[in-house]
């Protein structure tokens, strides 16, 4: 169910992002990614918002936290989970895919335990008790807008000239 493209880019932020951007923004922006198919936009987006934080975390002198890598292995589950399938349930060659690319992404968290994650997160999914929180989309940036903005804009005198 997953486009490669958006799995990479979920497991990238969970393992470079973890500790800068909060777990909502994550998971906000796959959802936004999920509707608009817009990754190099997303993309741009994270990097900025990512900027941001390492600039913030620089003028007050403070480090960015360290988050175990089991944990930035759950975030990249999540943000999979809700960039690439919504509420659906995943199938056991779904579960197969998730451990091969979370176990190449994550190899210091080890097999067992990306299995332990996978198939806790199947569980919760099947039951009906996995609850995911996403609350309503923040507004994009000014700097944001004007970009997409400017996207549209490019793209629109590209259909012009056709």
């Amino acid at each position: 169910a997953g486009d490669p493209l958006y799995v990479l880019l979920c497991c990238w932020l969970a393992a470079v992002g973890a500790g800068l951007l909060k777990s909502e923004e994550i998971l906000e922006g796959v959802a936004r990614l999920r509707i608009s198919n817009d990754i190099e936009f997303e993309e741009e987006n994270f990097i900025a918002m990512m900027n941001e934080a390492r600039e913030k975390r620089a003028k007050l002198r403070s480090p960015v936290p360290s988050i175990p890598m089991v944990v930035r292995a759950e975030k990249a589950l999540e943000a999979i989970y809700v960039c690439c399938y919504g509420r659906d349930p995943l199938e056991e060659e779904d579960e197969r895919l998730l451990r091969i690319i979370l176990n190449a992404v994550f190899p210091t968290v080890g097999q067992p335990q990306i299995e332990t994650i996978i198939n806790e997160k199947a569980k919760r999914v099947a039951e009906g008790t996995d609850e995911i929180k996403i609350s309503e989309p923040m507004p994009l940036s000014k700097e944001a807008v004007q970009m997409q903005m400017k996207d549209l804009q490019f793209l629109r005198q590209g259909d012009e000239k056709s």
